[in-house]
């Protein structure tokens, strides 16, 4: 078969039509491969012609969901006709707009094709910039359909400048209007000096954005601004582009200035969400595609006051409460942000508010924070008055009995004045899907046998699906059966007295003429009660039909439906688990029963009550054959057989709200989220009504909305049925009637009437059965009008469920069919039950929702720790930790520590208190040499801390007793003792330092090494606990024989005066046994970690392997309990760009033309709802022992996947930050590629690497230590493929600073991970000769050091050093003057000073060097090891590879370097990545180090293996591109267990495709292996 066959084939299979299909003659696929690491097939299509983007959207939709795969087509085409070119490039251009506006100006712009090159017009050079930008992506892309060989010329049409200045000078033509007041103008503007300034003439009225829409002079506008804009021309203009919106529309607005004053004053007086009075004119922008835009100047803009007609207030003297609201954490369907919310209902006087979202609770920090904040500032006033009356009462004379008196009934007033102060209430709820729990699969069980039993099957057609409405039956078709025999049937046509809709007519067949002449309702249902007996009856999706014969047994006084019923459709569910549907057609298809669909006739008609009851007879009977007829014998049996998950999945869920009253309430309902989103998910969260039963203490139980039970029993069922549905609810809600237009849009319900008549019905059986019925909102949106947001938002996919039920109405009448869920005022809630009676109203609306309100207590949500998390216990921690740092300083420093070390373990583990009492109590005498009294002090210390924390707190409370001027009491002693101590113990950190240190060891165990993070390895207890291996000592000596310790030289000076780092220090033996000592210290104070008195949380970030990360996740479960430990919970929010691209495929969906900055506007409301969950990459949360994690938050699974290994927070973990410690327990590829170092050396790599060797310092100045010249590896410096300092950045600083020690490659790291700390601040003094490199500021610990080697005090030191790192010097001027004259009395020199104030963020040393130390480890493999390190580096580094290259040698590697080079911007991500395994490999080879071909005997499937010659890297299967890791592991396995016998041995075993195969074969992979395994036997 010809090749052009196949395709015509494979098209006519995927359904592709014949006018399509012609673009395809003598056409073909010529490959198809596989992105193994994408799981996606790609078709390559050799095509004659390219044909239109909408053919090759057609193949590609058509190939995707023909093979239900992720599929992408690539057409290929040799030819130069491209006049189909501009249907694929708008569709480029579009994608452009959708990230940034600025593209939109080239949208529908006309290009053109000159043979293989595509002309591309621009106006002006920001255009030209613009482009430029995009012309390779543009040409890779156009690639992709077929545009091989295109080139692209971007020509220059005018200049910008000219453009810019015909507008300027344009504009200074207008005429300027004589000034004429405006009464709608209320603000004074700014501009009101300035001879130029007037305001509109009267006669010029205001225009409303919306009918803008032709170029236009002397326009005003009244506009909020919602946007800023500011671009600078080379030239020097500033282009104002404001978005500008009056809610009738938005658009752009733009002033041109070169004013430099001008300038400023417009930034200084347009802020964004302010309104503005605008003159100018509309024109067509070129720069925006020809969208209009509004022009004008500074001089013509006033501020003036809101101008929103439907700016509400609520001035009801009574308030309303909204007991449902839905904020932006209710996924993919409120839009409210929940400040913003909060902030509303103050403002409107409202005394508390309900927060319900869906499924979670997350919105609950921010309201409490807001809440929490509000009253504290209504209540700031009392407090602080009661503490000023408690402060003079102190003062009064305790003889003066009458003041003191007045006093304290002056406290007692304003106590009680502060109880009814106008604070406000929160209350904390979510509205859940809650399941009952039993399922329907019997309806009335009884102990009658099944399979011996005649049936009634029965089916009902009717009028509407509301029976608790006015809708009945108007046919009724039912037939008996026994054995799957026919034996009688029934069929009655009914006349329900009502003309029977179009639509049921549609549905059901039957019309008004065919019931015309038949009996009523009651007469049919008397009739087939007498027909079917006591017999059991079948129906598919049996509730419905029930409750239509329940209903109508109750009008007509026929007693009860006691039928036992079975319900098909949920026998299917509970036996069919395979099925995804259950429909009766999908049943009959399961079956192989022959099920008709209607041929138009009334007589055949699906959906006609006979025909479907036959039907589901025939079903019924199949289905009998799958019970267990040994454990299913009766109709109780068969009631049984739903496990709880079954029942809990397939129960037709109802929504209900729940409020918490109290903390307690608030565990409880936590409990339920989290069993909603873990034990019962049913893709969303679910919960069982009896786990809600046995929660709900301290629990409100709410009725919820149009989905709740309540309202769905109102319309099915009888006022008794209802009342007791309502006895479970401990208040009932009805909504406004527009929360339940929709339905009667889509004929749910028949008309606003019946809705009328349900919440009546509602009411009427709530005070009937004494329950409080409360009117809320279901607010969605804080505004009628924000309800485009909303619409926007559920007419997207929710990740993993599908898109919202309400979408399905977008596409009814127009999309604006949704309901309208705002919050509402009093008087709008009013104004909505106004067809009750006033008082009812007034009842419903305001009375009952405050006491609902008064029923609740204010409570923390959120625990005020102070800033100090709750950590875990341990057994014996302070014990521990003290033994371990002592145990392992005494094995560096000796037994008998040096005082330095003993004064810096007491200062990190308890403050400076101890020290202080213990110098306080022991007097020095006069004739005692200072070395004595300084040893006794010291042995003191060391013997009080060892004694363990009850003897630290006796001395330091000793010495508080005896420096107080009043005796103080056990209680008050032990509060001033705890305030006291400072440090890791005494900030209660011990444990935190515990953790950390298990955690290492855990992994050190298992064989791998790990890395600090943070500051952390400015704690010397962190680094004598094994935490961290950076010493932050300053520079010194130590013997590793017997233990001598050297600090300062032998003048005295310290030698951290010199040595920044102990690494840089001269050799040097030890004087005492003459050992060669070991050189340490990085110089790094404890503050920078803890702070002083330990004010800041440790926060221990650890880099383990990453593959050991998950070990070590593990591990906290063992440490603590799976119960105990949760991933730290993040909340994924539509993002500014996605949300965009939602309003603009809405408006394309819907045929809506929008201008872009409305468009921009209306993507500002979708901002900021969730989309879905996630977790940290590292991040486990702890929680205490001794508490739950129903303390804190709920749990669920991350983006609801319950094949999640790990359980997340419920809240997002930053609102808990400060409660509960959070470990980083991170992924890293150091660790690992040590590991794999250590695993080939055979040796620790800690104690294999001197970290002073003088040639691995020398490849950070040349490559020249590596044995090869720059010119060879195409670098300047030999720290290619070497962390921190690989990168073109690093190198370039490599470059700029010539590091000669350790100290500046600390320096260096630190430099490149800081903000505004290198570019425009060292580096310019570096080159300015103004310092040294050594000397400038690299890390923030430096400011620090620097400023007490210079004579700063401590505590002033680490102030400043604390204002500059987080980039304060800019952001308060004022604080930053007093630190500048601070520093300047100190003698601090002015380069110092203002290099602090550039600075926006820094990096503290301690991550710095541990990260230089680990990168100084692989770099000493690389110089010394260079098989080992390349290998390691390739195994752990790289995922792209050109292995054939590789294989080639160094020439083939560099002329492959050349031409990816050479392609400049052309170049694809593929092709810079393998780039950068190339520049290595280079190296490599001209090293002597060669890439040998793989073996596929030999090969492993992931990691290279140096080969027996030491020299030779064999490459893992991985590097074969498109060869994935599942292929590569089986390979590996197959040859473990036999040799390979020929090719098509090796394909079948190894399951290699034959395009892999092929390629293998073109690499000589198989030597003389044959092709087939009979020929290996000759």
């Amino acid at each position: 078969m010809e090749k052009s066959e196949k395709l015509k084939q494979l098209l006519d299979y995927i359904g592709i039509n014949e006018d399509n299909m012609a673009y395809f003659i003598n056409s073909y696929v010529e490959k198809v491969s596989v992105d193994r690491e994408n799981n996606i097939f790609i078709f390559y299509i050799r095509v004659s012609d390219i044909p239109k983007k909408n053919v090759y959207d057609d193949v590609l939709s058509s190939l995707s969901s023909s093979f239900s795969a992720k599929i992408d087509l690539y057409f290929l085409y040799d030819g130069d006709n491209y006049q189909n070119i501009t249907s694929y490039l708008y569709p480029i251009i579009d994608s452009y707009i959708m990230n940034s506006m600025r593209y939109s100006v080239f949208k529908d712009r006309e290009v053109t094709t000159n043979k293989n090159k595509l002309i591309f017009p621009v106006y002006n050079k920001l255009e030209e910039m613009n482009i430029s930008n995009k012309e390779k992506d543009i040409l890779k892309t156009l690639k992709k359909y077929g545009f091989s060989n295109l080139e692209m010329e971007i020509k220059l049409e005018k200049k910008e400048d000219e453009d810019i200045l015909k507008k300027i000078e344009a504009d200074r033509q207008v005429e300027i209007p004589k000034y004429v007041e405006k009464k709608n103008v209320v603000a004074e503007t700014p501009n009101k000096d300035n001879k130029n300034y007037y305001r509109p003439k009267k006669s010029h009225e205001v225009t409303k954005i919306k009918d803008l829409i032709y170029e236009a002079d002397n326009i005003n506008v009244e506009a909020q601004l919602f946007g800023i804009d500011v671009f600078e021309t080379k030239s020097g203009f500033k282009i104002f582009t404001l978005k500008i919106t009056d809610y009738s529309d938005s658009m752009y607005c733009k002033i041109f200035t070169k004013d430099d004053e001008e300038t400023a004053r417009l930034k200084s007086t347009l802020k964004k969400g302010n309104w503005y009075l605008m003159y100018g004119r509309v024109k067509e922008d070129n720069y925006l595609g020809g969208e209009l835009v509004f022009m004008t100047r500074f001089n013509d803009i006033t501020p003036i006051d809101a101008k929103l007609d439907w700016v509400r207030t609520d001035n009801s003297e009574e308030k309303r409460c909204e007991l449902h609201a839905h904020t932006m954490m209710s996924q993919m369907d409120g839009v409210i942000d929940e400040v913003r919310l909060v902030k509303q209902a103050i403002k409107w006087g409202h005394r508390g508010i309900a927060i319900t979202d869906h499924d979670g609770c997350q919105a609950f920090p921010h309201v409490f924070n807001e809440v929490t904040s509000y009253n504290k500032k209504v209540l700031a006033p009392y407090k602080d008055k009661i503490k000023e009356l408690e402060a003079k009462k102190k003062d009064i004379d305790k003889d003066s009995v009458c003041d003191i008196k007045l006093i304290d009934d002056e406290i007692l007033k304003t106590r009680e004045e502060m109880k009814d102060a106008k604070t406000f209430r929160a209350m904390y709820g979510t509205e859940l899907e809650m399941s009952n729990d039993t399922l329907d699969i019997v309806i009335n069980p009884n102990d009658d046998p099944i399979y011996s039993s005649t049936y009634v099957i029965f089916d009902t057609e009717t009028t509407g699906f509301n029976p608790g409405l006015h809708d009945t039956m108007i046919e009724i078709g039912a037939v008996k059966m026994k054995d799957g025999a026919l034996i009688e049937s029934f069929d009655e046509l009914i006349n329900p007295g009502v003309l029977i809709d179009s639509e049921i007519t549609e549905l059901t067949g039957i019309n008004n003429n065919m019931v015309k002449d038949c009996p009523n309702e009651e007469v049919v249902v008397k009739k087939f009660k007498e027909w079917i007996g006591d017999l059991p009856l079948v129906a598919h999706n049996a509730k419905f039909d029930v409750n239509m014969l329940k209903m109508a047994y109750h009008k007509y006084n026929l007693g009860e439906l006691k039928n036992t019923v079975l319900d098909t459709m949920i026998i299917s569910q509970v036996y069919n688990k395979d099925l995804k549907r259950h429909s009766l057609t999908a049943l009959t298809k399961n079956y192989g029963i022959t099920f008709e669909e209607s041929d138009g006739s009334a007589e055949h008609h699906h959906h006609r009550a006979d025909y479907d009851a036959e039907f589901t007879g025939y079903i019924f009977f199949k289905m009998l054959k799958q019970f267990d007829k040994d454990k299913t014998k009766t109709f109780n049996d068969l009631a049984k057989v739903p496990t709880e998950q079954e029942i809990n999945r397939w129960n037709r869920e109802v929504h209900v709200n729940m409020i918490a009253k109290t903390r307690v309430g608030l565990k409880n309902m936590f409990k339920i989220i989290s069993y909603a989103a873990t034990k019962y998910l049913v893709k969303s969260p679910r919960i069982p009504r009896h786990i809600i039963e046995s929660h709900r203490e301290d629990l409100l139980i709410g009725s919820g909305c149009y989905n709740g039970e309540v309202f769905k029993a109102a319309l099915t069922q009888n006022e008794d049925e209802l009342k007791d549905i309502m006895a479970f609810y401990d208040y009932i809600e009805v909504q406004p009637i527009s929360n339940y237009t929709h339905l009667v849009a889509r004929h749910d319900i028949n008309s606003i009437e019946e809705v009328k008549y349900a919440l009546e019905k509602i009411i009427k059986c709530a005070k009937e059965a004494g329950k409080l019925i409360v009117a809320t909102s279901d607010a969605h949106t804080l505004t009628k009008e924000d309800k485009i947001y909303r619409e926007i938002i559920v007419h997207q996919n929710v990740p993993g469920k599908g898109r919202h039920p309400l979408a399905r109405y977008l596409n009814l009448k127009g999309y604006e069919t949704i309901p309208d869920q705002y919050f509402r005022t009093t008087e709008e809630m009013m104004a909505e039950f106004s067809f009750l009676d006033p008082k009812l109203t007034h009842e419903i609306v305001i009375e009952n929702p405050n006491k609902i309100l008064n029923m609740c207590t204010d409570y923390e949500v959120i625990i005020d720790t102070g800033g100090i998390p709750f950590s875990p216990k341990i057994d014996k921690s302070i014990e521990t930790v003290i033994d371990l740092v002592y145990t392992k300083a005494k094995s560096w420093y000796g037994e008998n520590l040096p005082f330095n070390i003993e004064e810096r373990i007491a200062k990190e583990l308890y403050g400076d208190s101890v020290l202080e009492s213990i110098k306080a109590k022991m007097s020095k005498d006069d004739n005692m040499p200072d070395s004595e009294y300084n040893a006794q002090i010291f042995k003191k210390l060391h013997d009080t801390i060892f004694k363990g924390d009850d003897e630290v707190r006796k001395v330091v409370g000793e010495n508080l007793q005896n420096s107080s001027t009043d005796k103080l009491s056990k209680e008050e002693l032990d509060k001033a003792v705890s305030k006291k101590l400072g440090g890791i113990i005494g900030g209660g950190f011990d444990v935190i330092y515990l953790i950390a240190q298990k955690l290492v060891k855990h992994s050190n165990d298992e064989g791998f090494l790990v890395g600090s993070r943070g500051s952390v390895g400015s704690s010397f207890v962190a680094t004598m606990m094994g935490i961290t291996e950076v010493n932050p000592l300053p520079a010194h000596y130590r013997c590793p024989n017997c233990k001598y310790s050297i600090f300062e030289d032998e003048n005295g000076k310290s030698l951290g005066a010199d040595y920044s780092s102990g690494f840089d220090l001269p050799d040097k033996k030890c004087p005492k046994c003459s050992s060669t000592l070991i050189k340490d210290g990085q110089d790094m104070p404890f503050a920078t970690f803890l702070g002083f008195n330990a004010d800041k949380v440790p926060d221990i970030d650890l880099n383990f392997s990453d593959l050991n990360q998950a070990s070590a996740h593990n591990y906290t479960k063992v440490l603590f309990g799976e119960d105990n430990v949760y991933r730290a919970g993040t909340i994924g929010t539509v993002a500014e760009k996605t949300a965009f691209g939602y309003v603009k495929g809405f408006c394309e969906d819907h045929g809506i033309k929008m201008r872009s900055a409305e468009v921009e506007r209306i993507a500002e409301g979708c901002t900021g709802v969730k989309r879905t969950t996630g977790q940290h990459p590292g991040g486990i949360v702890v929680i205490p022992g001794y508490m739950d994690v129903f303390d804190f938050t709920p749990f669920q699974y991350p983006a609801d996947d319950p094949t999640s290994a790990w359980r997340t927070t419920h809240f997002d973990y930053h609102a808990i930050d400060q409660d509960v410690l959070k470990l980083d327990i991170l992924g890293h590829t150091d660790p690992t590629q040590l590991r794999l170092i250590q695993n080939l050396r055979g040796v620790n790599v800690v104690d294999d690497v001197p970290l002073d060797d003088k040639a691995t310092m020398g490849i950070f100045l040349s490559p020249e230590p590596l044995g090869v010249t720059k010119e060879q590896i195409m670098n300047e410096t030999g720290t290619l493929g070497i962390p921190e300092f690989g990168t073109p950045f690093t190198i370039g600083m490599l470059i700029d600073t010539k590091p000669k020690t350790f100290a500046e490659l600390i320096k260096i790291s630190g430099l490149s991970h800081g903000t505004d700390v290198w570019l425009g601040n060292a580096q310019e003094l570096i080159r300015s000769g103004t310092v040294e490199f050594k000397d400038v500021i690299g890390c923030r610990d430096d400011i620090m050091v620097y400023l007490m080697y210079h004579g700063l005090e401590p505590l002033k030191s680490f102030k400043i050093m604390e204002f500059v790192r987080k980039g304060k010097a800019s952001k308060d001027p004022e604080t930053w003057k007093k630190h500048v004259e601070t520093m300047e009395k100190a003698g601090i020199e002015k380069w110092f000073i203002d290099s602090c104030a550039k600075i926006k963020y820094m990096f503290p040393k301690a991550h710095a060097a541990a990260y230089v130390i680990s990168a100084f480890r692989i770099a000493y493999y690389k110089v010394h090891y260079p098989a080992i390190y390349y290998a390691t580096y390739f195994s752990t580094r790289f995922s792209d590879f050109d292995i054939v290259c590789m294989i080639k040698g160094y020439s083939s590697i560099k002329s492959k370097i050349v031409e990816i080079n050479e392609k400049g911007y052309d170049v694809t991500n593929k092709e810079a990545s393998v780039l950068e395994t190339l520049k290595l490999a280079l190296e490599a080879t001209a090293r002597g180090i060669n890439f040998g071909n793989l073996d596929i005997m030999k090969s492993d499937a992931k990691d290279f293996i140096i080969a027996e010659d030491g020299v030779t890297l064999i490459p893992p299967f991985r590097t074969i591109d498109g060869l994935g890791d599942t292929v590569a592991q089986s390979i590996c396995e197959e040859a473990k267990k036999k040799p390979f016998l020929s090719i098509e041995d090796f394909q079948k075993r190894c399951r290699v495709s034959t395009t892999l195969i092929d390629k293998m074969r073109q690499m000589d992979l198989f030597g003389d292996l044959p092709e087939s395994s009979q020929l290996s036997l000759f």
